[in-house]
């Protein structure tokens, strides 16, 4: 009989697959960007007048072939609200399993998301998550070509066409093809004359695909993490698509004040035994661990990954290190998937009805350090609030 039932299900499964590959969804909709050209626009990262930097997080925004309605109002809403100096989204900008291998369609969708994000005019840059280089259907290198077309996007190939416009002003990369990370950037945060670094920004990339466990940062990005915190002597917020394990043992340790001074959030599941996706390889992880104990310059560190938790805490690491954990909030609708993907109707419930946004993190040049999320109220207006501040 289960056998039965399992058949039943990867028969709609197939079908499903089929018709989004075909079918698409919705109309495809163009976005024109800024009109501006990559290279003509300074995108020197600087402290305002009253010396603060906001940086706001967009996850797991997961488009097919279209952007719909509900996901553009949300945000535009976010982003207008926040009003940041940072956009950073980490991870699983598509979702290309769903796409029957059609790689121009992927492409598309990869400068839709270029377009529209290149069109506020902010300065911006991602990394990859599990669903992005899903089934081959187009290679990680091929996507990030198109996004750093965008005139505002931080990062990118340097030995790309569209790379070779001072870099050296706006980032320092680290790319490993054969480790399949492609966007480890250090963001140096000027301050407002813009004479000195006072604070950066670190993308570390997400080296995993949908069917393969995800294994934690390689050698090589903790490499590349030691050597910016060597050279630039900063403090940072560290952003990636999937939780590092000290997110596992903030969780697992969550009513411990003596190890997790603050927790705030929703969880998804709170059942007892909820694993919130910890790396697969200890070594690895001890390995980042004791950089970070031994650095002790990385204020906090932001995934997504886990759609509908958003709980951030301060963890103390060590007798004299504390760090701020985050899960962003989920920002778009998405393809509304779960509608016909999932089976337990309280979790399609679940789904619809979560607050979409962003999450945000302050931080100023007297080291001041604060996140919060931003939500949509579900007034139908989608007017933006906030909730779960933690200062640190």
């Amino acid at each position: 009989m289960k056998r039965k039932v399992a058949l039943v299900l990867v028969t709609v499964l197939i079908i499903s697959l089929f018709v989004f590959s075909v079918m698409g969804c919705q109309s495809y909709r163009e976005f024109p960007g800024s009109g501006k050209e990559r290279g003509s626009v300074d995108l020197t990262l600087k402290f305002d007048e009253q010396g603060n930097f906001k940086i706001l997080q967009l996850t797991d925004i997961q488009f097919i072939d279209y952007i719909d309605d509900k996901s553009l109002a949300v945000l535009d809403a976010t982003i207008d609200f926040a009003k940041p100096d940072l956009i950073v989204v980490t991870g699983d900008q598509i979702s290309p399993e769903y796409l029957g291998g059609q790689s121009k369609k992927a492409r598309k969708i990869c400068r839709q998301i270029a377009g529209y994000l290149d069109g506020k005019e902010i300065p911006w840059t991602l990394c990859f998550g599990n669903h992005d280089g899903a089934m081959g259907v187009l290679s990680k290198k091929e996507m990030l070509e198109e996004y750093q077309k965008s005139a505002y996007f931080v990062g990118g190939l340097k030995e790309s066409n569209y790379g070779g416009l001072g870099e050296k002003e706006y980032f320092e990369s680290y790319s490993n093809f054969k480790e399949d990370t492609y966007c480890n950037y250090f963001l140096p945060i000027y301050s407002h004359a813009g004479d000195n670094v006072e604070y950066g920004v670190l993308i570390m990339d997400c080296a995993t695909s949908l069917m393969s466990p995800y294994k934690g940062f390689t050698q090589g990005q903790i490499g590349f993490y030691n050597e910016m915190s060597k050279k630039y002597g900063v403090n940072m917020s560290m952003y990636t698509h999937e939780p590092t394990q000290e997110f596992q043992t903030m969780y697992d340790n969550r009513n411990n004040t003596d190890i997790v001074r603050v927790f705030k959030g929703e969880i998804e599941s709170p059942e007892n035994g909820k694993v919130y996706y910890p790396t697969k390889n200890p070594e690895a992880n001890e390995s980042f661990r004791l950089s970070l104990i031994a650095n002790k310059n990385v204020d906090g560190i932001y995934a997504g990954h886990d759609h509908l938790s958003n709980f951030a805490g301060i963890y103390n690491i060590a007798d004299d290190y504390s760090i701020m954990l985050g899960y962003g909030r989920m920002s778009t609708y998405g393809f509304d998937e779960w509608k016909y993907f999932m089976t337990s109707a309280s979790k399609r419930k679940e789904y619809k009805n979560y607050p979409r946004g962003g999450r945000v993190v302050e931080v100023t040049n007297n080291g001041g350090y604060s996140t919060y999320d931003v939500l949509d109220s579900k007034d139908g207006k989608y007017t933006m609030t906030t909730r779960n501040e933690i200062i640190k």
